[in-house]
């Protein structure tokens, strides 16, 4: 071997072992979260599920069961199936308990303007419609709710009047991995050993969907969802992308009740979404006060000039946070304390953005946490 061949070989060899010792370092630094049971605090039971999740009932790679299973080693309370159809009615024939896990099931319905998660109907006659507004119509007549699917990727959603839709994808963690994963293939060793490190390096600023949604939220109350979209990695996926959801009382272990306390939640917009594979987001508050009554978030009050509602944000981490109060899109105040609060000066939409800010995978502009909005009206409108 000539000189120069053994310099490109020395040059290479050095190279590779700075890669190894950079993506050594990263996994050590990383840590997946612990699984850990639902919590209390001040009269709020929290607990934590995934949403949108495709099983072999349309195309995803593994059955409900073995998805319950799955979840059920990460200590969730519930998941929610979401398979492709008019509906997918072999996917809410699956409901139930499954190995202590709360088996949910919706269906992602393919419409004129894209695609629409529909939840807590009843079963309809024959088949919703293929119109994107006479299907949220048929949903709401049959007693349910529906979220517009990754409104800005794959089935790109197109907008027109507002329809019925109460919920908007933020994240969709399959649009994330596709579009992402040329910038995150020196992280692909990451698969195999702590795949959750993998997935957040995936993740990048939803500047498009906060946006929509911010915009949308000024003329009708809408809840902002973080979305699995799982079809496999579903272990990697289900420890990274959650709700948390607040309720009054402990999940019920009869499954009419405990179905109708997580859906109502949700339909409510009590409940806020956060990437756990981060860190372990329980803890979190974010409400309201007016006069002397207590509102969680999700809630629309009418806003009075003469007593503006107090909004508070609780963020009990042993770590660096920032919370950031979004007003009609903009920040409106930005703070590193356990404890925020503030006067709603202005009628409007409010809600939480909260960021990481000791060492994470994570990038330092994606929001870790989102809450759903308090929604102050102006009395006649």
């Amino acid at each position: 071997m000539n000189l120069k061949k053994k310099r490109i070989l020395k040059a290479a060899l050095f190279l590779v072992a700075l890669y190894f010792i950079w993506l050594g370092t990263a996994l050590l630094r990383y840590r997946e979260p612990q699984a850990k049971a639902p919590s209390k605090q001040s009269g709020v039971f929290e607990i934590k599920g995934v949403y949108h999740i495709h099983t072999t009932f349309s195309d995803g790679r593994k059955t409900p069961d073995e998805i319950a299973a799955i979840a059920a080693r990460q200590a969730l309370d519930f998941i929610i199936l979401t398979d492709h159809g008019k509906p997918n009615r072999k996917s809410l024939a699956s409901r139930g308990w499954k190995d202590k896990v709360l088996v949910l099931a919706g269906s992602e319905i393919s419409v004129s303007r894209g695609h629409l998660v529909a939840l807590d109907f009843n079963l309809p006659r024959p088949f919703f419609s293929q119109n994107a507004d006479q299907a949220c119509s048929e949903v709401e007549a049959l007693g349910g709710f529906s979220i517009i699917a990754h409104p800005f990727s794959k089935t790109r959603w197109s907008w027109g009047e507002h329809a019925l839709y109460s919920g908007i994808e933020i994240i969709d963690a399959d649009t994330m991995i596709k579009k992402n994963f040329l910038t995150s293939v020196p992280y692909l060793p990451a698969l195999l050993l702590k795949p959750g490190l993998y997935l957040l390096k995936m993740i990048d600023r939803p500047d498009q969907t906060l946006r929509k949604w911010d915009e949308l939220s000024r003329e009708h109350p809408l809840s902002g969802y973080y979305s699995a979209d799982a079809h496999m990695l579903y272990s990697a996926l289900l420890s990274c992308f959650r709700l948390h959801v607040l309720m009054p009382g402990p999940l019920s272990q009869d499954f009419e009740t405990a179905k109708a306390q997580v859906l109502s939640a949700l339909r409510e917009g009590r409940f806020f979404s956060a990437i756990d594979a981060a860190r372990p987001a329980a803890g979190f508050l974010f409400w309201a006060w007016q006069g002397q009554t207590e509102f969680p978030m999700g809630t629309q009050l009418i806003f009075d000039p003469q007593a503006p509602a107090t909004l508070k944000v609780r963020a009990p981490f042993p770590f660096r946070v920032e919370t950031r109060v979004i007003h009609n899109g903009e920040s409106l105040l930005s703070s590193e304390e356990k404890e925020v609060s503030l006067i709603a000066e202005e009628p409007g939409t409010y809600r939480v953005e909260m960021y990481l800010r000791d060492w994470s995978p994570l990038a330092r502009d994606v929001p870790w946490i989102i809450s759903n909005p308090v929604f102050l009206k102006e009395e006649g409108k």
